[in-house]
């Protein structure tokens, strides 16, 4: 999916009540202004407050997406109505959109089931907006095991550090990047197809590159790789290199941009616009769109998620993906969003079993087979409904990948930090400044953020 929801929400601000700061929507994947900071809410009981389930209960559930990922969480709903008679589950696709959710947390009227992408999380978790749910799942046997620890791993606090502590949400998904590649171009610029079990070498990649760009005159008609160009994506080269940003991800307390691994990495991935030449600038990439270069056979690579796999499907040659480049180790991306319990919530014990539900293996299935899911279970995420759904081939790519991810700081101030470190690459992609003067410039911001927290 490459839907508002989950990817690239609208930068706007809305007022919150009371003289609350205002706030921008932060996506996991795309530059994102500052946040405000979400309506403080009370802390939750140690144990779970039941309600019981009586005719006339109505659970309302945050949905994010596009029609097509609309209609499963309709369909899933529906399911758990016809199970549950006098049980209403009303999905509400605009409280997924983060201002939205500030605005109705303030108002004290927010979903029951509420929704937030991976680095938007912990400005919700230092208010107490999410609910525990460590009781809950220990009290009905809730298959917990079945996740990948990683991706709950970060929705996990303790009120000091995230990764350890109580659970406050279940995973919709596990997202990690792969590099999609145009196996037509490859074979008629004489670049043999990438074995998915071993990564290129970053030179061998830029060759790729070199050979399948297509200038005529002054013009490039064809370009050999197109890049996102938030945080996210060039930090996997940066991670590659043997580069961190921060001293501790999980409570960072210091910036590291001028790293000799994070220098390495985003002066190698800056070098495909600035140096090679052969990604298109911000300005082409605006006019064209990213995805969609590469979707009108515009580009031979382009990394981004699962969830660009529909409009793939669409496009008339072939393609596959294969893992990310490689420097001095391998490295990959970690997001993903989660769907959670309100605190605020009137009905936690009626919206905990229909959390359960739209988190159960079945529930997955059905958003797996629309083809944008990387399910964040592995009895889903490595059985036949996602490894032989094609194109791609090459799925086992992603599950191999997992293993290799990593986070981005997980701060209440992320969304501004992403804002600062994103303005200062785009100066480095217009050629107007150096890495090095980029990344000095990075660490004064950030560290300035984290000082104020």
């Amino acid at each position: 999916m490459r839907s508002v929801s989950r990817r690239r929400f609208l930068s706007t601000t809305v007022a919150l009540v009371s003289g609350a700061l205002a706030l921008a929507c932060a996506p996991a994947a795309q530059p994102t202004p500052t946040p405000a900071r979400p309506a403080e809410q009370p802390r939750p009981a140690a144990q779970p407050t039941p309600t019981p389930a009586t005719g006339g209960v109505t659970i309302t559930w945050s949905t994010p997406g596009n029609p097509d990922e609309l209609a499963v969480y309709q369909e899933v709903a529906k399911r758990y109505m016809d199970k549950n008679p006098g049980i209403t589950v009303k999905t509400d696709r605009p409280s997924a959109d983060r201002d939205k959710l500030v605005t109705l947390l303030a108002g004290g009227q927010a979903p029951d089931i509420i929704f937030s992408v991976i680095n938007n999380w912990p400005a919700f978790a230092v208010k107490n907006v999410f609910l525990p749910l460590d009781d809950y799942i220990q009290r009905d046997q809730f298959d917990i095991q079945d996740f990948y620890t990683q991706i709950l791993k970060p929705y996990q606090y303790d009120g000091k550090k995230f990764g350890q502590g109580k659970l406050h949400g279940l995973p919709k998904e596990i997202a990690v990047r792969s590099m999609y590649y145009n196996a037509d171009i490859f074979k008629e610029v004489g670049v043999k197809e990438p074995d998915p079990k071993e990564p290129w070498t970053w030179e061998v990649f830029l060759d790729a590159c070199l050979k399948s760009v297509k200038r005529e005159g002054d013009r490039t008609v064809r370009y050999g790789y197109v890049q996102e160009t938030w945080w996210g994506p060039w930090m996997i080269w940066a991670w590659s290199a043997g580069g961190e940003v921060v001293d501790d991800p999980w409570n960072p307390t210091r910036a590291t941009f001028d790293n000799p691994g994070v220098v390495d990495g985003l002066t190698f991935w800056t070098d495909f616009v600035v140096k090679h030449k052969v990604a298109p600038t911000l300005a082409v990439m605006q006019q064209q769109g990213r995805a969609e270069m590469f979707a009108g056979g515009l580009a031979a690579t382009y990394n981004n998620g699962r969830w660009m796999v529909p409009l793939f499907r669409k496009s008339k040659f072939t393609w596959d993906v294969m893992p990310m480049p490689r420097r001095k180790e391998r490295a990959q991306l970690l997001t993903g969003s989660i769907f959670g319990l309100w605190t605020g919530s009137k009905q936690r014990d009626e919206a905990w079993k229909v959390l359960a539900h739209v988190s159960s293996r079945e529930a997955q299935i059905l958003m797996t087979e629309l083809g944008l899911l990387q399910p964040s279970r592995r009895s889903v995420h490595e059985s036949d409904v996602f490894l032989k759904s094609s194109p791609p081939r090459n799925n086992q790519v992603y599950v191999d990948e997992v293993q290799y991810a990593r986070i981005l700081p997980l701060h209440p101030k992320y969304p501004e930090m992403q804002k600062a470190v994103d303005d200062e690459v785009a100066l480095v992609l217009s050629g107007s400044k150096s890495v090095a003067d980029a990344v000095k410039e990075m660490n004064a911001k950030v560290n300035a953020l984290l000082k104020e927290s």
